[in-house]
């Protein structure tokens, strides 16, 4: 079943796929009877349904948590936003590029046994991983839309950070092009209190030429709106201190909101995505949606944070586009994006299975600008699925088909497809 497709769902459908070119070509109803997937699994019958998309995560960052001075907690609320920074800085200090790539490949065994295909990653530019010999072994990781998180709230730096950035996208612009529905490019000037006006700009300039993906961090905590209204606040006094960047903690001019202070740059547009904007009001929404940008929602990661609550509907209900992520292992739980589905529908009660379901497939494929090739089961897009076993006894039809799905569980995978590859087969 696919959710853009019609009908969304098809009851003893067959599904094709090209070995070759790894796209789908064509799903039909079948005349067969449902066939079971193996030898032993004649007591339980298949569904298909599009792979899950994670918009925003980061795999070098699949460890667990824990601040100076305190006992590691497991998805603890951390009190001070400026230490649990701190804390994940000095973590990375310690991450070689050995570490950081086994880190990546455990993140990457969780995203496929999850049901996974597709993920946004943020990757910093010094630590970026052999693309090459990733995509060797493409036929055991996810797609990836790799993020290349650019910082530096000193304005004399932006030139430096910009020359770094141009050379890195030169040396690696025909191999990325080769590879494209495999691995693409993008850029995340990490957040409004790491990044100067004068880099926001410059970044604006370059990607008028490059017309790259940006996702930039915005309102995830309430401490980047006291940053930039000029009121102080946890990020000005604890955490810039720290860089010795307390003449830049209180911005030249200020605004109301993160969301605001984008819109001022110019930077939002339709190929924005906003991650997470837990504290947004509804100038920001609006903001926001005469843009065009989109939001990537981390629901279990806005709790970690103890932020507000996104408010979901409203934004659906304007017409914004809106995707799901897990963020790191450093502020949730686990990797899932199932674990996410069951997470937000919890707290957004109020929002339909049906377009939670459609966070998670083919509204992060458009976020992680990979439409029309991931995230639906429609002919000339990839391979890229699901299979769930289910009861025998479990009556599915196109009204309850989305609220079934989001009850599926883990243990119920047993295949992933991407590309026309099975990168993970539970009955082998």
């Amino acid at each position: 079943m696919s959710p853009t497709a019609s009908p969304p769902f098809l009851e003893n459908g067959e599904l094709i796929v090209d070995e070759v070119s790894g796209k789908i070509l064509s799903v039909l109803k079948s005349d067969k009877k449902n066939r079971p997937v193996s030898k032993n699994a004649a007591d339980f019958r298949t569904i298909i349904i599009p792979g899950f998309i994670n918009s925003h995560t980061h795999t070098d960052l699949t460890i667990k948590p824990k601040v100076s001075g305190e006992a590691q907690y497991s998805n603890k609320t951390p009190g001070v936003f400026s230490k649990w920074v701190l804390s994940l800085i000095e973590k990375r200090k310690s991450f070689d590029f050995d570490k950081k790539k086994g880190l990546r490949i455990k993140a990457f065994r969780e995203f496929v046994k999850s049901g996974t295909t597709l993920i946004g990653d943020i990757i910093e530019i010094d630590s970026f991983y052999n693309v090459n010999d990733l995509l060797l072994k493409s036929k055991l990781i996810p797609k990836v839309k790799g993020f290349i998180e650019l910082r530096g709230l000193d304005p004399a730096r932006a030139p430096e950070v910009l020359r770094e950035f141009k050379a890195f996208y030169a040396k690696y612009d025909d191999i990325f092009k080769k590879n494209e529905n495999y691995f693409s490019l993008g850029i995340s000037p990490h957040s409004v209190y790491s990044v100067s006006g004068e880099l926001f700009k410059g970044i604006i300039k370059e990607n008028s030429k490059m017309r790259l993906k940006i996702a930039i961090h915005a309102s995830e905590h309430l401490a980047e709106t006291q940053f930039i209204s000029g009121m102080g606040g946890d990020i000005a006094i604890n955490l810039l201190s720290a860089f010795n960047l307390s003449k830049f903690s209180k911005p030249l001019k200020t605004f109301s909101t993160p969301i605001s202070y984008l819109n001022y740059l110019k930077i939002l547009n339709k190929n924005t995505s906003i991650i997470h904007a837990n504290e947004i009001n509804d100038e920001d929404i609006e903001i926001i949606r005469k843009s065009g940008a989109n939001i990537i929602h981390c629901p279990r990661s806005n709790t970690f944070f103890n932020s507000k609550k996104l408010p979901l509907k409203k934004i659906l209900e304007k017409g914004i586009m809106v995707s799901l992520g897990t963020d790191s292992l450093y502020s949730n739980k686990t990797l899932s994006i199932l674990d996410e589905l069951k997470y937000a529908k919890k707290i957004h009660s109020a929002v339909s299975s049906k377009d939670l379901f459609a966070m998670a497939t083919v509204n992060g494929a458009k976020a992680l600008s990979f439409p029309n090739v991931t995230g639906t089961l429609e002919p000339n897009s990839y391979g890229d699925f699901i299979v769930f076993k289910m009861g025998k006894n479990i009556k599915i039809n196109e009204d309850n088909i989305y609220d079934n799905i989001l009850s599926f569980k883990k243990s119920g995978i047993i295949k992933v497809v991407i590309n026309g590859n099975v990168v993970y087969n539970k009955l082998n």
